[in-house]
């Protein structure tokens, strides 16, 4: 039985690939109950199940995860924000679930390095499970833009026949409904310091509601198209896949410009079927192909190595193990 997982911010998803069966939790309930989570994913008795990833791992069984991976999934210094994921992961390991991690976009060899300079969330990796999940329906060479429209963040991965060649993750580029995204350097410098939580404030939400503004599909259009056309520059694709919580609200007007697939009027969750996809090629069975043409195998090395030496000099991380 071949599992994924799609850890989101505002649900958890869980799709069982060869029953189709798919179930849904409140982020929140999985970060007070991590021990039922993890009891129901014992119960489905999987020989094989991908995700739970955050920034993502070269593939790697959740039994072999250390302290080093763990923060390189989390990039959290705030052991005790993460005590969810944290609990979940350790709980994963103790009742022996068969579960593997999956890269993120900065991972993989068909991105190239110049691409990564200075680059952490190139988009994580249950983008790269929502990637998997187009190539096993609609076509394993295909070229496309995938943009992914959470409750959190937005995110936006160019994928050339078949590879993902570029991306802009949802803390590196426009504005989503709950995150300002990519922080001003200037707006950075003013700030007293950048705190975790602050990457989940200040974005379209905020907005609409300084402005007394219920939603405005245009203003939210108009950045999703930036970061569309921006991500594009790398495949020059017509097609764009849209998924995510608010990918129904703006396939129409995104539609103006792009052929568009919405893949949110499919029911599961994307990310959680392209999971069980790759949970399935880990195994060696249907799902194979699409590991092997995304090149997952031969992902590695940390999300922090592009970083530039002059920049590295103002990294936390050294002191922190």
């Amino acid at each position: 039985m071949s599992v994924g997982i799609d850890a989101g911010t505002k649900s958890y998803g869980v799709y069982v690939l060869e029953s189709n069966e798919h179930f849904e939790f409140e982020s929140e309930w999985v970060r007070e109950n991590p021990e039922r989570f993890v009891e129901f994913l014992s119960e489905l008795d999987m020989d094989a199940g991908a995700g739970l990833s955050g920034y993502g791992l070269p593939v790697k069984k959740f039994s072999e995860i250390t302290e080093r991976d763990f923060f390189e999934m989390t990039l959290n210094f705030e052991k005790e924000r993460a005590m969810g994921m944290r609990a979940v992961i350790e709980g994963v390991k103790q009742a022996e679930v068969p579960v593997f991690t999956v890269p993120a976009v900065i991972h993989l060899p068909t991105v190239p390095d110049y691409r990564k300079i200075n680059r952490i969330d190139m988009g994580t990796y249950d983008k790269v499970c929502s990637v998997a999940y187009v190539l096993h329906e609609y076509g394993i060479d295909e070229t496309f833009v995938l943009a992914e429209l959470g409750y959190g963040f937005n995110a936006f991965i160019a994928v050339k026949k078949g590879k993902i060649v570029d991306g802009i993750g949802g803390t590196s580029g426009f504005p989503g409904y709950m995150s300002l995204s990519a922080i001003d350097g200037e707006l950075a410098y003013l700030m007293k310091r950048i705190e975790k939580k602050a990457l989940f404030m200040g974005g379209l939400k905020s907005y609409f509601d300084e402005a007394g503004i219920e939603f405005d599909k245009d203003v939210f259009s108009e950045w999703v198209l930036k970061g569309i056309n921006a991500v594009n520059t790398s495949v020059r694709a017509d097609k764009v896949y849209l998924s995510g919580r608010f990918a129904s609200m703006l396939s129409e007007i995104i539609d103006r410009e792009f052929d568009v697939v919405n893949l949110s009027k499919e029911g599961a969750k994307v990310s959680a079927c392209g999971a069980a996809v790759i949970a399935s090629g880990y195994a060696g069975r249907g799902g194979k192909e699409i590991v092997d043409q995304l090149e997952l195998f031969n992902a590695g090395g940390s999300v922090l190595d592009h970083i530039t030496n002059d920049i590295r000099a103002f990294l936390r991380v050294d002191n922190y193990f």
